[in-house]
């Protein structure tokens, strides 16, 4: 499912936050305020709607993606020593022109935390008598699973699923193509 107003207000949300208009405290309020219905980035995989088949499959990635962004300890702007590389900037921007575009997103959900942030009473047990072997183990089964992720589409695209589709909606872009629009 496309919910285009949540992605319209993601996408300004997240272009006010690339480019240091905003504060990474900010950008949490207001996506609190009008996307995540009331959760923070980094805590919308608990919310209902994100456990919902109404909710738009983008919307729980790319809010993940836009916690690693920043810190979340202190009150800051992404400029001077926060800027964001011009890497980070690429995927921001490929991000934008996906929350800008009717696609839908094709990429199965995959969870890019460290294994040890999910690890339960047993898991920390067994990585202590077994030296540590134990989450070594995990965390190889999580690049595994993430490099067989990669190969599922066009990774150099992500968030579109094929070069093609990301080459159409270049084509399409709603900033600096001449033509005027409103809202967000």
């Amino acid at each position: 499912m496309v919910d285009k107003e949540r992605r319209k207000k993601l996408a300004l949300h997240l272009r006010h936050l690339s480019v240091g208009l905003i504060s990474n405290d900010d950008f949490e309020e207001a996506v609190m305020d009008n996307v995540s219905d009331g959760w923070l980035p980094e805590q919308y995989y608990r919310s209902k709607l994100a456990k919902s088949d109404d909710d738009d499959p983008i919307i729980r990635p790319i809010l993940e993606l836009c916690w690693g962004l920043y810190d979340d300890t202190r009150n800051h702007k992404l400029i001077k020593s926060d800027v964001l590389t011009k890497d980070a900037l690429k995927i921001i921007s490929r991000c934008i022109l996906f929350l800008h575009s009717d696609k839908e997103y094709e990429w199965p959900y995959l969870n890019m935390n460290n294994p040890l942030l999910r690890f339960s009473l047993k898991d920390l047990v067994l990585s202590v008598i077994t030296l540590g072997h134990h989450y070594r183990n995990k965390r190889e089964k999580h690049i595994t699973s993430y490099y067989e992720w990669q190969k599922l589409g066009d990774y150099d695209v992500w968030p579109f699923f094929r070069k093609i589709d990301y080459q159409d909606q270049l084509t399409k872009q709603p900033f600096l193509n001449g033509q005027q629009t409103t809202g967000a």
